[in-house]
């Protein structure tokens, strides 16, 4: 379903396109019946870049740039192998008029922050430059499109530079988990076999990664970075037709050398004999992955294409509801699915994968091949076909309401990915449209044929994760029973509807309600002790965000008392009064809606998503939970089984171990943020589960927190009837000594774990401790501006001049309801011998922030960025939702929205130069470190 996927989230504005295009302008739509979207321009340079440019008013004044060179894995020699990446990486580090790093500094000064704002990507096919800008004038629009012009045509190739970006590469290959690397190269040359993408890993080997010269890669770049595989995509807050003068000027007089390369051969489908491979590593848990591999053509996206594969995704939506329904009901596998994909110039492919239970592999994928058989046997429903069509139509209609306020960088990347996938892009209301006009067509006859459709080709192919070695002949025998089991029997179909639901009582009264004009919020108070903060907004058409906050949060609880924080995941999927999950999600089917829970720090939340039509059976969707909750022994048997399973990954890797271990050690142990023990899980039980959070459900007054499209009287009726109405609650109280939490105390020596993976990865964590509680907010600001800083600078010589470390980073983290906790870190995957040198590092850079202002350029470059993401951020459903928190019960809180940005634009080098002096500089460090467990 190429369009039609991606027309459920692309929200595309209507904008008249200039009358001129220059060159080739159907690049895009050339053998399309599907109707265009006229808000794009496209055109062809002389030289044969392409493009496309379109206006898009939001975020106001910010212009995405997206350069995709059709250069890939996939277009490198044996010899090449991550070439195409090394290349990527290289195009930043200077060019003919821009010197080493000097694109990267030029774009941080006008705003645009390294990783998310500036970035680039390789896949098997391409390579894509990306950059979000907020500036719209035409200098820096002009400057920028310099730079990156220059990146694609003149990259220098500095045989230094070189050298620190393969260290880099390195590592970032290093930082891939062993076990990943390991299931690559047993599945792709099985999967892919006869297919160029079987040894095209887009990382490389460590071997031709090795032997990359300046030359080498200079050959790959002048062969492959050309004018006629370039395509220039800029949307934003500019004049279209300046857009394209401005690509003509940079890009117009680019010349490639000669001769043209010609396509690479990308194989073609290999039948085998093997049919299964296995995988045994310690500690893994049992994992199947089967496939059925046809090869891809290339077709033009016409209605007869997206109606084919909106057919097959919906054979693939019925499979995989059937495959959880199995799993819910206590399977011999705790997750299953399939998937479907054409890929260009790799394959159009079917996966199917099984997560068992308790090792019970071969019973899984019998269960598994049962289910299929039974689509394969035997058309779906009218009302399982009608399901997933009701869905699907929502999203459709979402995405037209919220058309008008798409992002201008999902704009952009929006046609990246259409290229990508040799497809088009159509407005929401086409996508729509061609859904209303297929669905009749869509009977179970057809959807069958789709089903048929997917397990063709060869296949099954079988890849098989264990803990222990299993013969190949035992995986190939059990592949052969599965493919005979008998079909399986299907759930029978049941309706559920809103009157299903016990009633709540009667609509509660209103209090007070009092309105914060500078900043558009209303705070209504109800007769049972329940708040409403309401912010209106037309930021996201179409859209309105819900969450419910009550009692104290994960800091509220005993710390002395097991914590089974680690279950939060399933309270919402536990289902309500008397319906399970399957009724719930029958109960959602067609509509906008959401349940999610959450613990947050100081509170617990129930949150949705919805718009201002279905806003009311939303808040009754979350009181019902409230006062209804349920407890389902299946689903936490699921749960606690797939927990064990995967347990021991959680020591497989430096990563793995660092991110189950820092919460509970920042913490000095406490148990609430310790990691659960495997000897817990098994001990668990849903008694325990429901005594633990049944009372957390039912204290505490609730804050409700409704931001998004829609007026305030209907979200106040809305209220009454459903959040009002519920009973007055008894309010939460915080235990003994549960906010006695403080970090480590400064020790000269790590803290040292291990992990059981590739010998060469490590993990490092160094921290200065700092101050807690909801003061200071000024001097919080200014420590989160420190670390910006110590991010960039410790970027700059871990990874660029050190090469030890592909991706360094920093955070400034302080707690509002814990008075004495507060962490300044740095944080770091590494090889074992680099993590000295990272301690040194960061203890350098330290010191020298808390010794002397950062120079003028250098903290311009640190502050801009946030600068510009701060009005971006302002203009989000998302920020308000966040920011409008405990307003209710401290409305000194809003005094932080007020000087948010004015508390950064008047922030000095100097004032920050002190914060670091003040709160981290001003006492010893601790650190943490993962080393291998192997010798």
């Amino acid at each position: 379903m190429h369009l039609l996927s991606r027309g459920l989230l692309a929200l595309l504005l209507l904008v008249a396109a200039p009358a001129f295009a220059g060159g080739d302008s159907d690049w895009l739509y050339r053998g399309s019946d599907i109707a265009r979207d006229p808000a794009w321009t496209f055109g062809t340079l002389p030289n044969g870049v392409r493009y496309a440019v379109r206006q898009n008013k939001l975020p106001a004044g910010q212009v995405s740039i997206r350069v995709r060179i059709a250069a890939g894995s996939l277009h490198e020699e044996d010899r090449e192998r991550g070439w195409a990446h090394l290349v990527e990486h290289m195009a930043f580090r200077g060019s003919k008029s821009f010197g080493d790093r000097e694109a990267r500094h030029t774009w941080q000064k006008l705003g645009a922050s390294f990783g998310s704002d500036t970035n680039a990507s390789t896949s098997p096919n391409r390579t894509v430059y990306q950059l979000d800008l907020p500036k719209n004038d035409r200098p820096n629009l002009d400057q920028s499109l310099q730079v990156l012009s220059e990146m694609v045509d003149s990259a220098l190739f500095d045989p230094a530079a070189v050298e620190a970006e393969k260290k880099i590469v390195l590592a970032e290959k290093g930082r891939r988990p062993e076990l990943t690397q390991k299931l690559i190269e047993t599945s792709w040359p099985l999967f892919y076999a006869g297919l160029k993408i079987a040894d095209r890993d887009t990382i490389g080997t460590a071997a031709t990664l090795a032997a990359a010269t300046p030359e080498g890669l200079r050959a790959f770049y002048e062969r492959w970075y050309r004018p006629e595989r370039t395509t220039v995509i800029m949307v934003g807050d500019a004049d279209p037709k300046m857009m394209e003068e401005l690509i003509a000027r940079r890009f117009g007089d680019w010349k490639g050398t000669p001769p043209a390369p010609r396509e690479p051969d990308y194989g073609s489908v290999r039948r085998l004999d093997e049919r299964a491979k296995s995988l045994s590593y310690p500690g893994a848990p049992h994992s199947a992955t089967a496939v059925w591999v046809r090869p891809y053509q290339t077709l033009p996206n016409t209605k007869a294409l997206e109606k084919i594969d909106l057919a097959r995704s919906l054979a693939a939506r019925i499979l995989n509801r059937r495959l959880e329904a199995q799993a819910r009901a206590g399977a011999a596998y705790v997750g299953a699915a399939v998937g479907e994909s054409r890929s260009a110039n790799i394959a159009d492919m079917t996966q199917l994968s099984v997560s068992p239970r308790e090792g019970k592999w071969r019973e899984a994928l019998a269960e598994t091949f049962a289910i299929i058989a039974d689509g394969l046997g035997q058309p779906p429903s009218e009302a399982e076909i009608g399901r997933e069509l009701e869905n699907l139509k929502s999203g459709a209609r979402s995405a037209v309401e919220g058309e008008p306020t798409m992002r201008t960088p999902q704009r952009a990347q929006q046609l990246v990915a259409a290229i990508d996938g040799e497809t088009i892009v159509a407005t929401a209301a086409t996508s729509l449209g061609l859904i209303e006009e297929f669905a009749p067509q869509l009977t179970p006859t057809v959807i069958h044929s789709a089903m048929k459709e997917l397990f063709s080709g060869a296949g099954p192919r079988l890849a098989l994760l264990a803990p222990t070695p299993i013969p190949a002949a035992d995986v190939n025998a059990a592949l052969t029973a599965a493919e005979r089991a008998a079909p399986a029997v299907r759930q029978a179909e049941r309706k559920v509807s809103f009157d299903n639901l016990p009633p709540l009582g009667p609509p509660g009264k209103l209090v007070s309600r009092e309105r914060i004009e500078d900043l558009g919020v209303s705070m209504v108070t109800f007769e049972n002790g329940s708040t409403l903060l309401f912010k209106q907004t037309d930021f996201e058409k179409g859209s309105v965000q819900v969450q419910l906050r009550f009692g104290e949060g994960i800091t509220g609880t005993s710390p002395d008392a097991p914590s089974f924080a680690w279950l939060a995941g399933l309270v919402g999927p536990s289902g309500l009064a008397g319906l399970d999950l399957d009724g719930l999600e029958r109960l959602l089917t067609g509509r906008r809606m959401n349940l999610t829970f959450g613990v947050a720090e100081d509170a617990f939340e129930l949150r949705g998503a919805t718009n201002g039509t279905d806003l009311a059976d939303q808040l009754r969707l979350l009181a019902t939970k409230l006062a209804y909750p349920r407890w389902d022994q299946a689903l936490f048997d699921r749960a606690k089984a797939a927990a064990l399973q995967s347990y021991d990954l959680s020591f497989a890797s430096a990563s793995a171990r660092a991110s189950r271990e820092f919460a509970g050690f920042t913490r000095s142990g406490d148990e609430r943020w310790a990691p659960v023990e495997k000897a817990e899980i098994a001990q668990a039980g849903l008694g325990q589960f429901r005594e633990y959070f049944s009372p957390l459900l039912s204290n505490g007054p609730i804050e409700a927190i409704i931001v998004g499209d829609v007026d305030l009287e209907t979200a106040i009726a809305a209220m009454q009837k459903t959040i009002a109405a519920l009973p007055a609650r008894a309010p939460a109280r915080v235990a003994k000594g549960a906010r006695d939490v403080a970090p480590p105390p400064p020790s000269p020596k790590p803290k040292v774990f291990t992990h059981t993976g590739d010998e060469d990865q490590a993990y490092a964590v160094i921290g200065w401790n700092t101050f807690g509680g909801p003061a200071r907010m000024r001097e919080r600001r200014a420590l989160a501006l420190a670390a910006n800083i110590f991010q960039v600078r410790l970027f700059e010589r871990l990874r660029e001049q050190e090469g030890a470390s592909y991706s360094p980073s920093t955070g400034s983290s302080i707690s509002d309801e814990l008075p004495n906790w507060g962490v300044f870190y740095a944080s770091s995957e590494l090889k074992p011998a680099s993590t000295d040198t990272f301690f040194r590092i960061a203890r350098e850079i330290v010191a020298d922030l808390a010794a002397r202002p950062a120079p003028a350029d250098e903290f311009e470059r640190a502050q801009n960025p946030v600068l510009s993401g701060i009005e971006r951020r302002v203009k989000t459903n998302a920020y308000w939702m966040a920011e409008m928190e405990n307003w209710s019960r401290r409305p000194e809180l809003t005094e932080r929205t007020r000087t948010f940005l004015s508390d950064y634009k008047g922030m000095t080098a100097e004032e920050v130069r002190r914060a670091v002096a003040a709160h981290v500089a001003d006492a010893g460090d601790w650190s943490m470190l993962v080393l291998p467990a192997k010798k």
